[in-house]
């Protein structure tokens, strides 16, 4: 049985596109392949940005990584349309980033000072999945949804997705206008983008798990959605 719709998604997405469509970044006549990834997109890029506009009282330590998370998402689905199939894989992988140090620094404020003053230091990313293994509920998460393997995963494929190709043409015009937006590189973007959102989101939801109860239920939904049923139930039973 299909999902129901959410209005207010499809009203948001209808939207978006129009929007693309009048900047010229998409043509009026838009493939359906290209529409549908489009659709998958942006339902998980919704979905990581609503963290920004429904967790309230945040300190800065904590609050700031959120806001990159919402940044890099706003980005992933222009950059996928235009064909710069490369920055959108960073862009998703920055969400990856920015959740793990979402999780980490909101529990190391003086870490958090001491990455932001003059000092040289910073956790590298194998530090950073390690942190919520430590944690006995992500321990435990992990057992009924490996939100956290399955991160490590996709990081690792957006790491070896961002290398530079070959640059055929010294002029850059003629070279930018190879640039473009196909079907295939849609489709493998929505993929990487829902397997971003269904570990990102699993992992937020269960460290805000009390927050997430109180938001609107239609807000609960979009988030919850990008998830797989089992995420869902360790979710409700955390």
């Amino acid at each position: 049985m299909a999902r129901r719709s959410i209005p207010a998604l499809d009203a948001e997405f209808d939207n978006v596109m129009s929007f693309l469509r009048k900047r010229r970044i998409i043509p009026d006549c838009t493939p359906t392949t290209i529409i549908e990834s489009a659709k998958r997109i942006h339902r998980v890029t919704h979905s990581l940005i609503l963290w920004r506009f429904r967790l309230k009282g945040l300190p800065d330590h904590s609050r700031v990584f959120i806001e990159e998370i919402a940044s890099d998402a706003l980005q992933i689905l222009p950059q996928a349309l235009m064909g710069y199939g490369k920055t959108a894989k960073l862009l998703t992988r920055g969400i990856v980033e920015n959740t793990l140090r979402h999780l980490y620094f909101s529990d190391h404020p003086v870490e958090f000072a001491r990455m932001n003053s003059g000092t040289k230091w910073y956790l590298s990313i194998e530090d950073l999945f390690e942190y919520p293994k430590m944690i006995p509920e992500f321990v435990r998460f992990e057992i009924q949804f490996d939100a956290l393997n399955r991160l490590s995963s996709l990081y690792s494929d957006l790491s070896a997705g961002v290398h530079g190709r070959t640059v055929k043409d010294l002029e850059m015009r003629i070279a930018l206008n190879k640039i473009k937006c196909d079907g295939d590189s849609v489709v493998k973007q929505a993929a990487l983008t829902e397997r971003c959102g269904e570990a990102a989101n699993g992992l937020l939801s269960l460290f805000h798990r009390e927050k997430l109860r109180s938001f609107q239920p239609e807000d609960r939904q979009i988030i919850l959605r990008t998830m797989p049923p089992r995420a869902r139930k360790a979710i409700a039973e955390a």
